[in-house]
Order: structure tokens, then sequence, then C-alpha cells
């Protein structure tokens, strides 16, 4: 099973008009799979889940509050792969993500190079823009009491993933 660790988020009216604003050729993220990747596991075993929560409630924060806001690209503004929505308030998940990196690295996981948190709004699929770009760039999108993490399994369709939830970490 395709797997992956993280917070989802609601979809905001600002979310939406920023994706209206896209032109060129992007994949946008749906409403209902708006979240932010704490881990991105690839394929596993549907046997280690056990273990994985462990380990999540293992690096487990209290719960808190988090603000959406500005827009960035990945790898830069020149060349746009990823349109993203930056996020407030993300010390307790890079502590999150950190710990699950680590314990997981013993599992024969892959350790992370540079953990950025973030929101993924699109994925270009070629040259894209955004319309009113200066609106955006430091727009406060709306603000997530985060509450608990989510182990996700994710289905690839052509028409674009299917995300379930495997297990729900409360925090």
């Amino acid at each position: 099973m395709r797997t992956f660790i993280a917070i989802e988020i609601p979809f905001f009216r600002e979310i939406e008009e920023l994706q209206k604003s896209i032109e060129g050729r992007a994949k946008l993220v749906e409403e209902e799979n708006m979240h932010i990747t704490l881990k991105f596991l690839g394929e596993i075993e549907e046997k280690l889940i056990e273990k994985i929560k462990k380990i999540v409630e293992e690096c487990k924060v209290d719960k808190f509050k988090i603000s959406l806001q500005g827009v960035g690209f990945f790898p830069n503004e020149r060349y746009i792969r990823v349109i993203w929505i930056g996020i407030d308030g993300y010390e307790p998940i890079v502590k999150m993500a950190k710990c699950i990196d680590e314990k997981l690295s013993k599992l024969g996981f892959e350790r992370e190079k540079g953990y950025v948190p973030h929101l993924t709004v699109a994925r270009a699929k070629g040259r894209v823009s955004i319309m009113n770009y200066d609106r955006f760039k430091n727009l406060k999108f709306g603000e997530v009491d985060v509450r608990e993490v989510k182990i996700k399994n994710s289905t690839l369709t052509p028409k674009g993933p299917i995300y379930e939830d495997v297990a729900v970490i409360q925090l």
C-alpha cells in the first residue's frame, strides 16, 4: 500500500481563489485531499502499520494552531513544479516530522534531506503563472487547529489520487 503521514487541512475559500488564479497547465489538489505531509512512506506492507502508528504516537506533540500564509514555489519562482502555501507556527510540525523521520530510518525508511512544511495546492504540468500574484504572495489563507495526525493510504487513479485513513492519532 502507498502510504504517507499527514495533517489534513480544511479547504478555505481563499485557497480556491488562488487555485482559480493559476494560469497554464497545472493539476490542482482536490479540496478533499488538502494536507501537510509529515512523511511520505511510499509502498509499504500492511503489517508495518502498527509499528508506524506507534512511532507517530511516540512523536506526537500537544494540539496546536497554525496559520496558512503566503505562496511559494518548488524548486523556485522561475521554474515552477509545485505551488504551495506556507505555514506560520510550523515548529510543532517540524518537531514531529524530524522525530518520525529519525525513528522510521531505524526501520529502513530513507531519511528526509530538508523538510519544509507546506500545503501543496497545485503541481505544474507545463509553464504556469498566478494572476494577481501580489494579492496572494503574503495573504493569510486561514487558521487551523491541529488536533490529529493521520496515516493515509494513497491509491493512484487516472483522475487523481484517492486518500483513505489507515490510522488517526489524536494530539
